[in-house]
């Protein structure tokens, strides 16, 4: 079943030392959630009308063998272009929930709001991409195996997406260097801790850590003619 449940992240992400908007704005699609074995070149599909739009969330299922090696269809592998951290607090919808969090800081004694003592962002973020003509290459050949025609055809009416770019990255979740070192405050988060888990996951639904997961995609869209 594909998974439904809807993932902001970031809402302002740090490319090049720029504060930039979500995804869409760099020609990305959110991934929800995000996820490993999305791979560049690979063929999936959405359980939702085929759409170019991209500022919408979605969720992926393979239709084809996934290929994380695309040297069989004389296509050069990706590289990893690196990417500025993206601070996931920066979330407007996140950002609307930490408002009662805050209120309890200031019941402990701790001034200020959760991002002064905690981080919670997609580190280590690397994008990989293929060219355009490199993706049709590798589309044409995948779509001359009859399973993975066929597969296509019986979900034509789906939106059916090869990935042409993933951005990837580790979800941190931590107390800040200051906060951890000292025993008072950190007697004190202690005491709170479990409720910020519990609103981020509630708001984002990306847990506290994961290592090499995909975030964000850049589709195009395909359909069983072979276009």
């Amino acid at each position: 079943m594909l998974k439904r449940a809807i993932v902001g992240v970031g809402l302002s992400l740090l490319l090049g030392g720029c504060i930039t908007d979500r995804g869409p704005s760099f020609g990305a699609r959110e991934l929800v959630p995000p996820q490993r074995g999305i791979y560049v070149g690979s063929i999936y599909y959405a359980a939702e009308a085929p759409t170019n739009r991209r500022d919408v969330p979605t969720a992926l299922e393979p239709l084809c063998d996934t290929r994380p090696d695309l040297s069989a269809f004389g296509v050069a592998n990706p590289k990893a272009d690196p990417v500025a951290d993206i601070n996931l607090l920066f979330d407007a919808r996140l950002q609307g929930e930490l408002g009662g969090v805050s209120t309890k800081l200031v019941s402990l004694g701790l001034s200020g709001n959760v991002s002064d003592y905690y981080e919670y962002k997609l580190t280590h973020v690397s994008k990989y991409a293929i060219s355009e003509a490199a993706a049709q290459t590798v589309f044409e050949g995948m779509m001359r195996d009859r399973r993975c025609r066929a597969a296509v055809d019986r979900n034509r009416a789906f939106g059916i997406y090869q990935v042409q770019a993933t951005y990837v990255g580790d979800i941190v979740f931590r107390r800040k260097q200051a906060a951890a070192s000292d025993a008072s405050v950190s007697a004190r988060l202690s005491k709170i801790e479990p409720t910020i888990k519990s609103t981020f996951s509630r708001t984002l639904d990306l847990g506290f850590s994961g290592e090499g997961l995909v975030f964000s995609f850049v589709p195009i869209l395909r359909s069983p003619s072979g276009s």
